[in-house]
């Protein structure tokens, strides 16, 4: 399918900084959510409205438009919680990936065109944050308040890519349900294991995140 969208703008046609307004409300509105307040999810939220921009999008997405995107975050820490919150994409609705690679990254794509955008957060930026917010009293506080104001040249580091997202784990994305052949659960988003010739859950595959242990009495 074609984009209907115009070309998306270059890395170096977004405005170098976002307006402050738009960065504090979505930060605050992360901070709610996440618990508390970090520099992690100023970067998050940076990310989510530079990412978006460069693919012609508001931040946060509105409707219908949210349909057409597709989020993966390269850390389950805070910036996670903030990405979601700032751009409206969704583990639960399959909008939003993890794809834990311990990195400050993000990576944001458009359905229909195909094209993706990934930042990655730059060391350097740290060495930089006095110089943005030289009244802050520690590391913490100068990162969380420079990191709202330094233009996005020096927070990030933008390349296009191709996501890599098989087709059953899209947005939108049904698979068929099947049971499977030894416990009899239903296994959901195509998450089936073919052994042996038979059609096994990921746990009876041995492929579960725990050790079984006794079945407790409800």
């Amino acid at each position: 399918m074609t984009s209907e969208r115009p070309q998306s703008p270059s890395f170096d046609a977004m405005p170098p900084v976002p307006p402050r307004e738009q960065v504090e409300s979505l930060v605050a509105a992360s901070a709610r959510i996440h618990g508390h307040l970090c520099s992690g999810q100023v970067i998050g939220v940076r990310m989510a409205i530079l990412g978006l921009g460069l693919l012609g999008y508001p931040c946060p997405l509105p409707y219908p438009e949210i349909k057409n995107l597709v989020g993966v975050v390269e850390s389950e820490r805070c910036l996670s919680d903030a990405v979601a919150v700032a751009s409206g994409l969704r583990f639960g609705r399959g909008s939003l990936k993890l794809v834990n690679l311990g990195l400050l990254a993000a990576t944001f794509g458009e359905i229909s065109s195909g094209r993706a955008v990934r930042l990655i957060s730059r060391e350097q930026a740290r060495k930089l944050a006095l110089d943005y917010a030289p009244q802050a009293t520690n590391p913490h506080t100068a990162q969380t308040e420079a990191y709202m104001i330094m233009p996005n040249a020096e927070l990030f580091d933008a390349a296009w890519v191709e996501l890599k997202i098989p087709a059953h784990e899209m947005p939108g994305a049904r698979p068929k349900k099947m049971a499977c052949e030894q416990c009899g659960v239903l296994v959901r988003s195509g998450q089936a294991v073919r052994e042996n010739g038979r059609t096994l859950c990921p746990v009876c595959a041995g492929r579960a995140y725990f050790n079984l242990g006794p079945n407790l009495e409800l």
